[in-house]
């Protein structure tokens, strides 16, 4: 099977692509920025074929799609901060939209040269809802983006949904909660506590950790977990187009702390900082899983202290070896 990850040097890029190699029997491509940082990839080159592509160029993209003709895609390439979309909406507008008509067509259009086209998976977001309270957020929660990046993550979904209803693309969406674990981004919360956590431990600052609204609760799931779901919606066959991804676990962030002082062995003094507090975070974000478990017998399996120390290793290792 020849499978195609857009943004396969990121974050959730390099799990994926790890993922796919331990399915094995997999053909794996994958796009990524032009003059971009690989790091993440580095220690599996040779096993995959990488493209440098603008996601938003959109003849290059189909030009690849038409020479790779890949049966699966997994679109992971746009832009993922809330704070970044706040400071530059026009290029996460463009990015996260544009990007993802891009290989929505290219799909359409290798279908219609190759006579098949692949099986899509959209990466949207759990954002796309909102502040909504009480119940677990499940599909049929209604959309109400509160932020540029949700908007853009829940214009993308609607425009994915259009693609399947009138060309016939097989594509489906998923809308994943909060993840994390080892490279991601420390602008994320759990990847900035694993951070500041592991330059204590290595004697580069005071046990002081940094923090924002430490009483908001948000489901997260690891990334390891993650990948495997997305792999689990491509290839069982469901009725439904939208997913949610998540944990139907809710932790305050001040718990994060407490799993991350078990996980290091050091206690810290927390200071709440107001410029980390982003304006108009919901108070309390809990998801349903229970479509996907339904689809695909996929369950979360890997604990949040679990994840939380290995992103603490992570980042311990990466603070040792620096210069």
């Amino acid at each position: 099977m020849i499978v195609l990850v857009t943004g396969i040097d990121g974050f959730v890029g390099s799990h994926a692509l790890e993922y796919l190699l331990s399915v094995g029997g997999i053909d794996i491509h994958g796009t990524h920025i032009p003059g971009g940082s690989t790091a993440n990839i580095d220690h599996l080159r040779g096993r995959v074929t990488l493209h440098e592509a603008d996601i938003t160029d959109a003849e290059k993209i189909a030009r690849i799609f038409l020479d790779v003709r890949p049966e699966r895609v997994i679109h992971l390439a746009g832009q993922a901060f809330v704070p970044t979309a706040l400071r530059d909406p026009i290029g996460t507008f463009d990015v996260n939209i544009m990007g993802g008509v891009a290989v929505l067509d290219a799909a359409r259009r290798q279908a219609e040269a190759a006579g098949t086209g692949p099986g899509v998976l959209l990466v949207s977001s759990g954002e796309v809802y909102g502040k909504l309270h009480g119940e677990p957020i499940s599909e049929d929660s209604p959309v109400r983006p509160e932020n540029p990046y949700a908007v853009s993550k829940a214009s993308v979904d609607l425009i994915g949904q259009e693609y399947r209803r009138t060309f016939g693309v097989r594509v489906s969406v998923v809308r994943p909660f909060n993840h994390a674990g080892p490279r991601q981004n420390p602008v994320f919360v759990c990847s900035d506590f694993g951070r500041q956590f592991a330059l204590i431990a290595e004697g580069k600052c005071a046990p002081v950790v940094r923090a924002g609204n430490l009483e908001s609760r948000r489901d997260f799931t690891d990334v390891r977990d993650v990948v495997r779901a997305y792999w689990a919606i491509l290839t069982h066959p469901s009725p439904h187009t939208i997913f949610n991804l998540c944990s139907g676990r809710v932790v305050a962030i001040r718990e994060l702390i407490d799993l991350f002082q078990e996980a290091s062995g050091i206690r810290v003094t927390v200071t709440a900082e107001p410029d980390r507090v982003r304006s108009g975070d919901a108070p309390f974000v809990a998801g349903s899983y229970e479509r996907l478990r339904s689809a695909t017998g996929w369950r979360p399996e890997i604990p949040l202290s679990r994840t939380l120390a290995d992103v603490f290793a992570y980042w311990r290792e990466k603070i040792r070896r620096s210069p």
